[in-house]
């Protein structure tokens, strides 16, 4: 990584080359991506796209769950093909195109490889008409994929999904570095839109780019304004703050069958997907976060410390009004909407005002049990 005279980080907003200081390997995206043709022409990997947790031909868009089957028909199918088609989805060269590296062979001469450095290093002795520059990086982003079982190719990291899996992939890949919180991204344009969007002096919509005083007028409009909600059916159109709203609305309105997410590890399964991922770092990884009090295991730093607090009993958040003392940040913010004027919540029958949704829920049942609302 290249260091300013402050000794931080450097990155810059126009298109630069990097150099690894551990392995000498020279990054460009267009001498990586010529490397990647020349691999994807020269040897047997899948290359992919990822669709949900459905493997995607990128030559002939064709969906396949089983690893095996997705392997199978790239074989038979596209023998011969358009090295071209198979990026085409990867605009400018900005990202990698992913490719499953089981059965690793050079097409020229059939001999196996395990790894793409090998192939690529191979390649450039043996058949150096190809012209590949193992002096950069190879375009590619490598897969070992089977079915139910997710290991990183890079680092062996175990991972819970196939979508899982491949956003760590791609971290190893992230370049491009912010200054100001030290997120990493892919590409030149990745990062210039975080910086944007999290570093703006005010806050903005990421949709119509409407700046805002204030973070609550933010979160007002993006509750109002159903044209900037982030979630769009692709069956209706229909938009959505959440994606469990939308994946209520394909149940409901689609006749989609409810999602459940089944661990690969033991086979239990789970209603939400964060529970799912909850389950499998803290029963089934290393990547968990114990607690020294009790021993509880958690799946994020920030869950470790909220639980730290039933142990402590710290309360540091106080309320400017009232001066009543909250454990926990998110409770300060829930009770300063009691010293409000506006409310945040309204009977539907008889616009009366409620601070807190609990408060509406308990109107609800007391005044109007005939009707129903989905909270």
């Amino acid at each position: 990584m290249r260091i300013n005279e402050t000794g931080g980080p450097l990155f810059a907003l126009h298109r630069v080359r990097f150099g690894c200081d551990l392995c000498n390997k020279r990054f460009n995206q267009k001498r990586a991506k010529r490397n990647a043709e020349v691999v994807l022409k020269c040897s047997t990997v899948y290359p992919f796209r990822l669709r949900g947790n459905v493997l995607l031909c990128v030559y002939c868009y064709e969906e396949y769950e089983e690893p095996e089957m997705f392997r199978r028909h790239v074989d038979d199918e596209h023998q011969s093909f358009c090295v071209s088609t198979a990026f085409a989805h990867c605009g400018n060269g900005n990202e990698y195109l992913k490719v499953d590296c089981t059965n690793l062979r050079c097409r020229l001469c059939s001999q196996p490889f395990e790894t793409l450095v090998g192939i690529a290093e191979h390649i450039k002795a043996h058949h150096p008409n190809e012209k590949l520059d193992t002096d950069y990086e190879i375009g590619l982003q490598p897969y070992r994929i089977d079915k139910d079982r997710w290991h990183c190719y890079l680092c062996g990291l175990k991972l819970p999904t196939l979508t899982k899996l491949c956003r760590h992939t791609t971290s190893h890949y992230q370049k491009y570095t912010c200054e100001c919180c030290g997120k990493s991204y892919l590409s030149n344009d990745a990062l210039k839109y975080h910086i944007r969007c999290s570093h703006a002096p005010k806050p903005q919509c990421r949709k119509c780019w409407r700046e805002f005083p204030t973070p609550e007028m933010k979160r007002d409009h993006l509750r109002r304004s159903k044209a900037c909600w982030q979630f769009c059916c692709v069956h209706c159109g229909e938009r959505f703050m959440s994606w469990e709203c939308k994946q209520k609305h394909l149940v409901a309105a689609h006749g989609r069958p409810k999602a459940t997410y089944a661990c690969p590890d033991c086979g239990d399964t789970f209603d939400q997907r964060k529970t799912f991922y909850c389950h499998f770092r803290t029963s089934h990884t290393d990547e968990s976060y114990t607690c020294s009090c009790c021993g509880m295991k958690c799946g994020s730093k920030l869950q470790l410390d909220d639980h730290t607090l039933v142990h402590t009993g710290e309360k540091r958040f106080e309320c400017a009004v009232c001066r009543k003392p909250f454990t926990r940040k998110k409770s300060l913010t829930q009770h300063m909407w009691i010293h409000s004027e506006k409310k945040r919540f309204s009977c539907p029958v008889c616009d009366k005002q409620f601070a807190q949704k609990v408060s509406l829920k308990g109107h609800m049942k007391s005044h109007h049990p005939e009707i129903e609302m989905d909270f």
